[in-house]
């Protein structure tokens, strides 16, 4: 599994600087680029016939994701500040579309590769990234000539007058405290999907007794992303960026830090695993009907739930406060720092959360969901409180 998850991470990470440079210069030629390079990729990880070649291929596919998604984020900031009072509703509807695709994606994907095997499922993404390619094509650029002039100038005006170096990410750290509390959120946020990919599964298959209870579970939690991220949009837009992202984080921190008091609780446990056990002909849903009767079951999966509305509601607030504090000229490359940071995070964190698992696991169940929690809220607080006089990069 590290084989397969881990170089896409590693790529991005190493891009991410340069792939926002790129996107500065124009919008469509890092997108198109990176999505063919996704298309590629997924080909040759489909007739991958040894492991140097899928390791290569999943590099190739973290290399392509980091050229588009950095023209993805830059050409969403244009948009963006041509409504800014629509800023929250406007990532929160990118981020719902995203959420809806992987929830039919995944069931889809499920039936593909049963009929077809696996390797169908990376030429079905291929043909997906291809399709992404075509529309791409048609969409305006919206980085222009004379706006790079303007911008250009503009910017060596400003690093005269405040010492500030445009995007440079560690002048952007050391000048702004937004910045540094938006890189410690986004770090946080990485710790809560590490766990929702590493630890929740493994829970949710023990606590729903199978793999069938657990998928419909993931399945629930991405359907939720449906609520939480108009919810995040709303909040960005009436509270400002800065609160909902806290709010969402806290949410989220706070859902998952309780998840060992919620494994901990005890009601009709045995009476729900004698009827599980006695009815073997049971269908899925008549079992899943049985376990939520168990506090331990209810409390397990709502916290979940919780989890995954409060993420999708942060994801929103976060990008919009950064797209908010990017210097002119230079947004893609600014919004690639807590990106950057977010990609690193989430390749240490699995380790992390499964060094605790195997620790402290047997004793407190969930632990490393608390650990994930914390980090998620540690983050939210620093947006709260982190000091806010030290001076800002603004437009």
């Amino acid at each position: 599994m590290e084989l397969t998850s881990a170089p896409p991470a590693v790529a991005l990470l190493l891009v991410s600087r340069t792939a926002g440079e790129c996107s500065d210069e124009a919008r469509k030629k890092a997108m198109m680029g990176g999505m063919l390079c996704i298309a590629i990729s997924d080909v040759g990880t489909a007739y991958s016939n040894s492991l140097a070649t899928l390791v290569l291929a999943r590099l190739g596919l973290g290399l392509g994701r980091g050229y588009a998604e950095a023209g993805e984020r830059g050409m969403l900031t244009d948009l963006a500040n041509k409504t800014p009072q629509l800023r929250g509703r406007a990532l929160a509807l990118q981020q719902a579309c995203v959420a809806l695709g992987i929830t039919i994606g995944a069931p889809v994907g499920g039936i593909v590769v049963e009929e077809y095997g696996v390797r169908s499922a990376f030429l079905c993404v291929s043909a997906a990234a291809l399709v992404s390619l075509t529309i791409y094509s048609i969409l305006p650029e919206t980085v222009l000539k004379e706006d790079r002039i303007d911008t250009t100038t503009t910017s060596s005006t400003k690093e005269t007058s405040e010492g500030n170096n445009g995007a440079n990410w560690i002048e952007l750290l050391q000048s702004s405290a937004t910045w540094r509390s938006l890189v410690l959120a986004q770090s946080g946020s990485s710790f809560g999907f590490a766990c929702k990919i590493a630890v929740i599964p493994i829970i949710a298959n023990k606590v729903l007794r199978g793999a069938a209870g657990a998928g419909i579970l993931l399945s629930a939690a991405g359907l939720a992303g449906l609520v939480g991220a108009p919810l995040g949009g709303f909040l960005t837009d009436k509270a400002g960026s800065r609160m909902a992202a806290s709010f969402g984080g806290l949410l989220s921190g706070g859902a998952l830090c309780l998840v060992p008091l919620g494994l901990s609780l005890q009601g009709m446990e045995s009476t729900t695993t004698t009827a599980i056990e006695g009815s073997g002909s049971s269908s899925l849903v008549e079992r899943l009907v049985s376990l939520s009767s168990s506090p331990e079951v209810a409390a397990f999966c709502i916290l979940v739930i919780l989890w995954s509305i409060g993420a999708s509601a942060q994801g929103p607030a976060l990008t919009a406060l950064g797209q908010e504090n990017a210097p002119l000229g230079s947004e893609a490359t600014a919004l690639g720092l807590p990106r950057a940071v977010g990609d690193g995070t989430y390749i240490v964190a699995p380790l992390i959360l499964g060094y605790f698992s195997d620790k402290v696991g047997e004793s407190i169940p969930g632990i490393s969901c608390t650990i994930a929690g914390s980090a998620i809220c540690l983050g939210s607080f620093a947006l709260l409180f982190l000091d806010k006089s030290t001076s800002e990069v603004t437009k």
